[in-house]
Parts: C-alpha cells; structure tokens; sequence
C-alpha cells in the first residue's frame, strides 16, 4: 500500500482518532502532553496502534507509544517509518 502523508495530516489524523477514543474534544488534545497524560491507557493503546497499522501500511506494537508518548513525537514516528516504507518500495 502507498500512502502520501505529510506530517500535518498525520498529526491531523492522529489528533482525530486520539479524539475519538477518548471521547473528547480535539481541543482537548495537547500535541505536548503525553498519552497518558491524556488518559490513553494499555488498551486504547492497542486500538490507536491498530488504527496506525490499518492507516498507512504499517506493524507497529503497542511498545511506538511508549518510546514515542506524545503526538509530535509519535506523528514525527509515523512520518519517518511511512517514508521509509515508500523508499524501500513497499
């Protein structure tokens, strides 16, 4: 699968989807605060990692959100790996 994705539309989607299964409002998503911070627990985790996964081609584990804990760091993580992903031709 080829995706096209700046990282202003993945942290965009992101936001989105953080949004969605936190029932909460986007403006309620600090790009800075951490996930948990904003109450992503273990299992949400898991829906948001296959929510990414399903998105842009990616396999990703529960352990991106942690070495990645807040939405810059995570969306500047997706960017990297989907440009990776197109260099390499997948």
């Amino acid at each position: 699968m080829t995706v096209h994705a700046s990282a202003d539309s993945i942290r965009t989607e992101l936001r989105a989807h953080l949004a969605g299964i936190l029932y909460c409002e986007l403006a309620e998503i600090d790009d800075d605060a951490t996930l948990t911070e904003l109450g992503l627990d273990s299992v949400l985790g898991v829906e948001l990692v296959t929510l990414v996964n399903s998105r842009y081609g990616l396999q990703e584990s529960l352990d991106t959100l942690y070495e990645h804990p807040t939405v810059n760091q995570l969306t500047r993580h997706v960017h990297d790996q989907v440009a990776q992903g197109q260099a390499a031709g997948r």
